[in-house]
């Protein structure tokens, strides 16, 4: 599943390509993956393009919004007038979006376990009010990470760091890098972390998310976005590594039925 550095980079292009324009036409292939009722508002205009957690929030006119979820394999194309769709880009599009200066918008969706669904403002406010603080937001500060942790001691820190009532965003690849660059081993529970252990992954997570943006997200399996794949994989430290950046030899297990890979050796 895109996590927040994929679901920001897509939002970045989207806001880019989407804003000031009008949706003129919707060809909706898939209507259980897009809801059908998106047909019945058009012509509208695209307000802004931001991004909840793992979320795409498009924002049109009259107190509309787009809720999408791409889940393990969904992404987007950009065509520009005059151009056609590529037949690469035709496999697996669940709908296409005629876009008001003639460009075209398609959503894809390889396993079609997406979403788009358009809802009120009541309605997204309640999608998204269990979410928790967004680990990049100036909110959410180091005294604040230290308060939640104090109230989860007995829960696995890998668990918790995917649990999105807890923080927002992120998935499995950045907790795994973000507690190798730490020096936590996923194994532990929040009670054992010293204050400095705190302290050390609170920066790492954001600094990992801050170079997973930058490097437009992590492309190993089926990510794509507007302008191409992401370049965070070839700064991976742990995730579905063989060995870690100091040459030590990987272990791999399952914590929360997820695939974890971590360094029993840089890792306490």
């Amino acid at each position: 599943m895109p996590e927040l550095p994929e679901v920001e980079t897509l939002v970045q292009q989207l806001k880019r390509r989407l804003v000031g324009k009008k949706i003129v036409e919707v060809k909706i292939v898939n209507s259980k993956v897009v809801d059908n009722k998106i047909k019945k508002i058009v012509p509208v205009k695209v307000i802004g393009v931001r991004r909840r957690a793992k979320s795409i929030i498009i924002e049109l006119e009259k107190g509309q919004f787009l809720l999408v979820h791409l889940r393990m394999s969904g992404h987007f194309h950009y065509i520009p007038k005059g151009k056609t769709i590529e037949a690469d880009y035709q496999r697996f599009i669940v709908a296409e979006f005629k876009l008001s200066d003639g460009s075209i918008l398609t959503h894809n969706s390889i396993r079609m376990f997406g979403s788009m669904k358009l809802v009120s403002k009541k309605h997204l406010d309640l999608a998204l009010e269990r979410l928790g603080p967004e680990p990049l937001s100036r909110e959410f500060s180091l005294s604040q990470f230290k308060e939640m942790i104090s109230r989860k001691k007995k829960a696995n820190v890998k668990t918790v760091l995917l649990d999105q009532q807890f923080i927002a965003g992120i998935g499995n690849i950045y907790a795994q890098e973000a507690l190798y660059h730490a020096g936590i081993d996923p194994r532990r529970k929040l009670g054992e972390l010293s204050t400095l252990e705190v302290e050390k992954l609170y920066k790492e997570m954001r600094r990992v998310l801050v170079l997973a943006i930058k490097k437009k997200g992590t492309t190993i399996e089926s990510y794509l976005h507007i302008e191409g794949v992401g370049g965070f994989q070839k700064h991976l430290a742990v995730y579905h590594c063989q060995k870690c950046p100091r040459g030590h030899r990987l272990k791999n297990l399952k914590l929360g039925g997820r695939s974890t890979y971590y360094c029993s050796k840089c890792q306490k």
